[in-house]
């Protein structure tokens, strides 16, 4: 697209044929999330090196792969690095949010009462919730065993935002999976939450991710800070543990588009993420005999409580399979210092430069090396120390919910009468 005209053209055609072909056309945009998949795999195979020393500066900019050194960005303990790039994309999206602050004043506002209260969902609360809602969801169906994963997704991840943002709300923001008339309001949960997430964490968005991203995290900033006005209207508080803690945070009328941009970015770091390895994890047990294997498994682990008998059985294999085929697979800094990378073959980094953080292969060095570690998905360990300013606080919320709802689609048809 050469201009703003051309895309809202594509939007206003694009959503004149959802009103009227919305059925027939979910399939085609099925077909088109595919190729938006397909060619993002090429790129980053194309683009994909695997430099000696962990680390190479291409046309585009610098490339780190080794494990050692994305952590080492990822710390940044020398402040060679910004996250300023991912708010100068979403200025045009969701609107800024402190995953796109370095460390300051301003972001320790932002961030220090959100993250805490992020951190404070443990693995098994939300296994427990997944777990239940998947359960539910197996249940509805006409027949549990021929699920499909990505709509077990879209069920489970639209109540466990309920149950904890107050989003969807069922007004503003609807529940629901991908489909054409996405452009269009009423935004969508979770399927709105992708494209933003991409479009900002993707070290090189193309055209059509790029206008996705911005019209998405456009409706998701209206609908949301619609609701958030509805609630102070009505002077009432949110029912959800984190969007109630992030509420209190921000307790003015004069905060509710920052509210609703930092509700928003706490939802996208872990929507997409969580849907992502989820549907590889699932998806390759079924292509392969994992999946039974697991179930045997299942019926012979002696655990009786639940998440045991998943954290026996199932989170060695989840991790494996995120190892593997991590989401997301890369993503990206800007180098604000003159400084040398890496020790072996090292490279001159220089202000301005795009730094490429290849998560993928930090995961399978680790894999090949025998060892299980899925911190880099989510930028480190918020629990360590030192750990990197912007380590997902949701570590142990998303994996839970992975764990809850892989263990309950094995566990329904292993046999275990549960």
């Amino acid at each position: 697209m050469s201009s703003d005209t051309d895309g809202s053209k594509l939007f206003s055609t694009l959503g004149s044929v959802a009103r009227t072909q919305v059925k027939g056309l979910s399939a085609m945009w099925g077909m088109m999330l595919d190729q938006l998949s397909t060619n993002h795999a090429r790129a980053v195979a194309a683009g994909t090196v695997n430099p000696e020393g962990g680390v190479a500066r291409t046309a585009d900019g610098v490339v780190v792969t080794s494990k050692e050194l994305v952590m080492q960005v990822f710390l940044n303990a020398d402040e060679n690095y910004s996250v300023k790039g991912y708010n100068e994309r979403a200025a045009n999206s969701i609107g800024p949010i402190y995953l796109g602050l370095d460390w300051g004043p301003q972001y320790e506002q932002q961030s220090t009462k959100a993250n805490a209260a992020i951190m404070g969902v443990t693995r098994r609360e939300a296994f427990e919730f997944a777990l239940k809602e998947t359960r539910a969801a197996l249940k509805a169906l006409p027949d549990p065993a021929a699920f499909d994963i990505q709509n077990i997704s879209d069920t489970v991840l639209a109540a466990v935002c309920k149950n904890w943002f107050d989003v969807p709300d069922g007004e503003f923001v609807q529940a629901g999976g991908f489909a054409l008339s996405n452009i269009l309001p009423p935004a969508r949960c979770p399927a709105d939450y992708t494209y933003p997430s991409a479009y900002i964490f993707h070290p090189d968005p193309d055209v059509a991710l790029t206008m996705l991203g911005e019209r998405t995290g456009q409706l998701l900033r209206e609908a949301v800070g619609k609701f958030l006005a509805s609630l102070r209207a009505a002077g009432k508080i949110p029912q959800g543990a984190l969007s109630r803690a992030f509420f209190e945070a921000f307790p003015s009328p004069e905060d509710n588009d920052l509210l609703a941009r930092v509700i928003i970015g706490a939802m996208m770091g872990m929507l997409p993420t969580v849907n992502g390895n989820l549907n590889a994890t699932v998806k390759a047990w079924q292509r392969t005999s994992t999946f039974m294997a697991l179930q045997g498994k299942l019926k012979n682990s002696s655990q009786t409580d639940e998440f045991a008998r998943a954290q026996e059985v199932i989170e060695p294999a989840l991790q494996q399979e995120m190892q593997m085929a991590p989401t997301p697979d890369a993503v990206w800094r800007t180098a604000v210092k003159a400084h040398t990378l890496g020790s072996k073959n090292p490279v001159q980094v220089n202000p301005g430069d795009k730094i490429y953080v290849s998560i993928i292969q930090a995961m399978q060095e680790d894999l090949r090396a025998g060892v299980t570690d899925v911190c880099p998905v989510f930028g480190g360990n918020r629990r360590a120390a030192p750990h990197p300013v912007h380590a997902c606080p949701g570590l142990e919320m998303a994996m839970g919910i992975l764990l809850g709802i892989t263990y309950a689609v094995v566990d329904q048809q292993s046999g275990s009468g549960r």
